[in-house]
């Protein structure tokens, strides 16, 4: 350091005003200075430290220079001294500073088709689409033919008979099975901008779920998976919409880091869920009990969203402990009294002392809770009027320190506010709510949830779901604060087919996707249970007796058709034919040469590994029927699903 200092402070063009220019010399080192190559050969030191001897010449390692003149410890003058702090490099950058770093993965910009289905399962990355080509793109994610319409409302229930659809309207309640990514998409063409509300609890990513890849891009790909399906799931909300993803402790930050790049800016609440207590001698991981899973809530706009205020059961406060007597006479004739010498009366007792004495005091706080509840308009507790509570009322605040009496202040549109010696008299009856049917006393709902019970949710709706089953009370807490009677509310991970469930008996519209094959005995017919008078769940707390109604269809299978056919396939003889099918009618990848199939090595490939020769064969493109191709024979869909998809994207016949 102190023969670089001494060499540069003799070469004038580095100086200026006694002082080194080191971003001159940075530059002089960036662009091989000759005059400052020449400079530092002057020292052998510097030669030795700066210069590495190749083929009988001294190459300049300029990179190790521009790190050592930019190293705090070189010329701390008074500028840089100050910019000097910790942080992450990547060897000479801080990582804060660099472009370069972004919230990356494997595979980022690809489609994640599969990663569910059946015909994924055990198979490593399965990205259905690699090259991104543009039509490639445009085909895959074109809006689909649908099929197996049923229309069910409560006489169709009742009957057990679906009756045909005919029209769809923007009224009903839709219950899709198929690829959700794709339904998604299809869904777009109708719904773009018109939900209010989507939940998922999307697959968490555990190692016990679908996402079965090796530990190496496993993450990646269910990062993949994700952002697919929410890039288009935010078009799909309206402009004051919000989306609320349930996740547990596994993926919770990548999640975090993903929605806060697509929803950039829009970021609302991290909610903590309690959903199980430690009890027994369970363990699942060394270090604390996990028991909460989390909710990231974000809103299409934030500045658009409205939350609709929720409030929670809480107990008595101890604060409000003083009672007016004559509650009926005018407000500065009121003689206010203790809550405990009241109750104490009330019990018979002289003081609150002797009746805590003979009845305990649990009792006694008790007996004050009970009448504080019964009698909210009379109890109270004196508050601070602060600064900023307007001219109105800091005007009654000093009369009232002058009177001695309780001022009035009048608002127009609400409650009139009572000032008693400088602060405010805030009455119990403002903090009881009913709840659940019950008069209460209630809190403003926080982010924090310890009050959902997840215990004996198994049998709400007449369906069992072993894994990710969610109680009816917290899709109604989440429903009810971000809508009203009316909205759209999308579920396109919708397993037991709860938040559809709650929708209907919340009086809103909900759309419900599922791809798995368990929709028909779990979702599909927990919905008719709905329809029919489902007494479990949430039904007795908003009075639900049944009604109303929802369409289900299917996204039309294609080549999704020879998937389900070679997995069921017993025996090579059957794939063989299935092989014949592929050929004769189904869309095949064009990258895969079919020559081998004609030979004995192909037939003498254990039956799994054939099976997934003939899988790989398939494009995934065409995994279902695009809606351009609805007047196509070779698909065979019937009049009856061709009319109700033409009604479904307003197309005329």
């Amino acid at each position: 350091m102190d023969n670089l200092t001494k060499l540069l402070q003799a070469e004038q063009a580095f100086m200026s005003d006694g002082a080194i220019l080191k971003n001159a010399v940075i530059e002089a080192a960036l662009n091989m200075d000759a005059r400052l190559l020449e400079l530092l050969m002057q020292s052998d030191t510097i030669k030795a430290h700066f210069f590495t001897p190749v083929a009988g010449a001294l190459v300049f390692d300029k990179v190790k220079f521009q790190d050592f003149v930019s190293n705090k410890a070189f010329l701390p003058d008074s500028y840089t001294a100050y910019r000097n702090r910790i942080g992450l490099t990547n060897g000479r950058d801080y990582l804060s500073q660099s472009r370069d770093v972004v919230l990356a993965w494997p595979y980022k910009d690809c489609v994640l088709e599969g990663g569910m289905t059946k015909e994924d399962r055990g198979r490593n990355e399965v990205f259905w689409n690699t090259t991104l080509a543009p039509d490639d793109i445009t085909r895959l994610f074109e809006p689909k033919v649908l099929t197996g319409w049923e229309r069910w409302d409560a006489e169709a229930v009742a009957e057990g008979k679906a009756k045909p659809v005919g029209e769809v309207s923007e009224d009903d309640n839709l219950l899709i099975k198929g690829n959700n990514l794709l339904a998604l998409h299809s869904l777009k063409a109708r719904y773009a901008g018109k939900v209010k509300l989507i939940y998922i609890d999307p697959p968490y990513n555990t190692g016990t779920d679908e996402f079965k890849y090796n530990d190496r891009f496993r993450r990646s790909s269910w990062l993949t998976f994700m952002k697919n399906r929410l890039i288009i799931a935010r078009e799909l909300l309206t402009k004051d919409g919000a989306l609320v993803v349930q996740i547990g402790d596994h993926e919770s930050g990548s999640l975090r880091m993903l929605m806060d790049e697509l929803f950039d800016g829009q970021f609302v609440n991290q909610i903590a869920v309690r959903t199980k207590s430690p009890s027994g001698f369970k363990t699942v991981n060394q270090g604390v009990f996990e028991t909460a899973e989390y909710l990231y809530l974000y809103a299409k706009n934030k500045t658009s969203w409205v939350y609709q205020p929720q409030f929670t059961a809480s107990e008595y406060d101890a604060n409000y402990k003083q009672w007016i007597e004559n509650p009926n006479a005018a407000p500065n004739e009121w003689i206010f009294r203790s809550l405990h010498d009241v109750v104490a009366e009330q019990l018979g007792y002289e003081s609150k002392k002797s009746a805590i004495k003979d009845l305990g005091k649990p009792i006694f706080e008790a007996r004050l809770a009970a009448s504080a509840l019964e009698h909210a308009n009379r109890v109270f507790r004196l508050t601070t009027v602060n600064d900023d509570a307007g001219k109105e009322t800091l005007d009654a605040k000093q009369r009232s320190l002058k009177t001695g009496a309780v001022e009035v202040v009048e608002r127009e549109g609400f409650a009139p506010r009572f000032i008693f010696q400088g602060q405010e008299i805030s009455l119990y009856s403002n903090k009881v709510r009913e709840i659940d049917g019950t008069q209460t006393p209630s809190t403003m709902l926080t982010n924090i949830w310890t009050d959902i019970s997840w215990e004996g949710i198994a049998k709400e709706g007449g369906v069992t779901l072993s894994k990710g089953k969610k109680p009816e009370r917290l899709l109604r807490r989440i429903i009810e604060m971000a809508t009203k009677k009316g909205d759209l509310v999308l579920d396109f991970f919708t397993g037991s087919g709860t938040t559809a469930a709650v929708a209907q008996k919340l009086e809103r519209r909900w759309i419900a996707i599922e791809q798995l094959d368990y929709i028909e005995t779990l979702a599909k017919k927990r919905l008719k249970s709905v329809i029919a008078g489902d007494k479990s769940g949430v039904s007795k707390l908003v009075s639900w007796e049944g009604g109303g109604s929802f369409i289900y269809a299917e996204l039309a299978a294609f080549n999704s058709a020879f998937a389900d056919r070679i997995v069921a396939a017993p025996d090579m003889a059957a794939l063989q034919t299935v092989h014949a099918d592929m050929q004769a009618t189904g869309y095949l990848r064009y990258d895969v040469d079919l020559s081998a199939f004609g030979t004995d090595d192909f037939g003498v490939l254990p039956l799994d590994d054939a099976k997934h020769v003939l899988m790989d064969c398939l494009d995934a493109n065409h995994l279902y029927v695009n809606l351009g191709a609805l007047g196509d024979t070779d698909f065979n869909v019937s009049d009856e699903d061709a009319r109700a998809t033409r009604s479904f994207y307003g197309i005329s016949e």
